[in-house]
């Protein structure tokens, strides 16, 4: 009987994902290595390596950029277009030998699909394999093992709905891992300031009162920088182009900045190539401040870039191409009168978010009165009254682990189980 549950199962998997082995020839087999060392070469940063077929997406969108026809209708669509899977109506332009690279690529993916389902099928114990047969005869749960970025329905070839399928996902996907980036940068800031009130908390009131004003201090030298062009505009290129890169101001040509700043010279500035054009801008920030946080100047780049991005990226690929670059110079969202926040100047958490996380920390808040400590959500700059000043300090959350016992040496460890206080690993950067 369990035989012929496992039996049951193996035969839907292959007939769901029954794609054929790609044709074993040696153009095949030098496109897939010169794949691979691209692959592995590639800057780990790059952030659609963190989608599990990010791969097979930018194979996709470097076939179809090499033709020129469907390269102009990218170029000339609009964001909505793009991200909605519309701009694959204009798939049938596309020529012969550019769908045949695409019906390629799109066999060597559902291989890799068929190999990681069978790897999922053979990872279940034989519980979960017999509660899958039955709960599945006719093998609509197996759905849910198939990555739904392309037609399953159609194997031999790469048609309209599967870069309708590529084109959402893509989009979903790559705004979800944006998500998560901030709010890991959140987090991280909330345990920071978490920290900084558990540590002014076991101080006397002499030694609290010099650390509050060292941190006021900081906050306002950090406001006072030098002004910060517009991310994308023409005064910030200009200035790049002329500081950074030692070249005459009045010799600036949009096409010649963009070839400069094209690295690897593949036509393109990618993500990486753009954060190195945004350095400058985020160096203005916090050159004031030595000891400045580089987790905070890292996120600083992070939103300038991908404020450009939104800003230039027509195709939503997550790279600039020449016409890309200087529809972006002349549009609208690049004019410098716009200014720009910095992280200083936005709210990065709530009180009721440092509250909740205090909670989850301690079983009673220990945090500092707002009065005593202003937060960086809020920045609050009001004075110390005279007669909170004399209060005792307020008890400290509880020690976190052995790095910040050995900041806060008298505070006590309450339980094995504790809570790191390091910075949580930030996502690789992105828009």
């Amino acid at each position: 009987m369990k035989f012929i549950i496992n039996l049951l199962c193996f035969f839907i998997i292959i007939i769901t994902i029954g794609a054929p082995p790609v044709a074993d020839n040696r153009r095949n087999e030098k496109l897939q290595a010169a794949s691979n060392n691209n692959n592995n070469n590639q800057n780990q940063d790059d952030v659609l390596d963190d989608l599990e077929y990010g791969r097979y997406l930018k194979e996709v969108v470097d076939i179809l950029e090499s033709d020129p026809a469907f390269k102009e209708k990218i170029q000339r669509a609009s964001v909505d277009d793009i991200k909605s899977g519309n701009i694959a109506e204009h798939l049938s332009l596309v020529q012969h030998h550019v769908r045949s690279k695409l019906d390629e690529a799109k066999q060597r993916e559902m291989s890799r699909l068929r190999d990681l389902v069978g790897q999922k099928f053979r990872n279940m114990n034989e519980k979960q394999r017999q509660a899958f047969a039955r709960a599945d005869p006719n093998g609509r749960r197996m759905q849910e093992f198939l990555p739904q970025h392309l037609d399953h329905k159609n194997w031999e070839t790469f048609g309209q709905d599967d870069l309708e399928r590529l084109i959402r996902h893509a989009s979903k996907d790559l705004d979800e891992l944006d998500r998560k980036r901030e709010e890991e940068f959140k987090q991280y800031e909330i345990r920071k300031e978490y920290e900084r009130r558990a540590k002014l908390a076991k101080l006397n009131i002499d030694e609290r009162k010099r650390l509050e004003q060292l941190y006021r201090a900081t906050l306002e030298k950090k406001k006072k920088h030098r002004p910060v062009n517009h991310p994308g505009s023409v005064d910030q290129m200009e200035e790049v182009w002329e500081k950074v890169d030692k070249l005459e101001a009045d010799q600036f040509k949009p096409k010649a900045f963009f070839k400069l700043h094209d690295v690897n010279s593949d036509g393109l500035i990618d993500e990486d190539e753009l954060d190195a054009i945004m350095v400058k801008e985020a160096d203005k920030i916090y050159e004031a401040t030595p000891d400045a946080d580089p987790v905070e100047r890292e996120e600083e780049i992070d939103r300038m870039r991908e404020h450009v991005m939104k800003e230039f990226d027509k195709n939503n690929d997550r790279m600039l191409t020449l016409d890309e670059f200087e529809h972006g110079l002349k549009g609208t969202g690049a004019k410098n009168d716009q200014g720009w926040k910095s992280i200083e100047d936005n709210d990065v958490f709530s009180d009721q978010e440092f509250q909740r996380f205090s909670e989850k920390m301690a079983p009673v808040s220990t945090s500092i009165p707002h009065y005593q400590t202003p937060s960086p959500a809020s920045n609050q700059q009001e004075h110390v009254p005279p007669e909170v000043a004399v209060q005792p300090p307020p008890a400290a959350p509880p020690a976190n682990n052995q790095q910040q016992q050995q900041v806060l040496p008298n505070m006590p460890v309450q339980s094995q189980n504790q809570t790191s206080s390091q910075p949580p690993k930030l996502m690789p950067r992105s828009p």
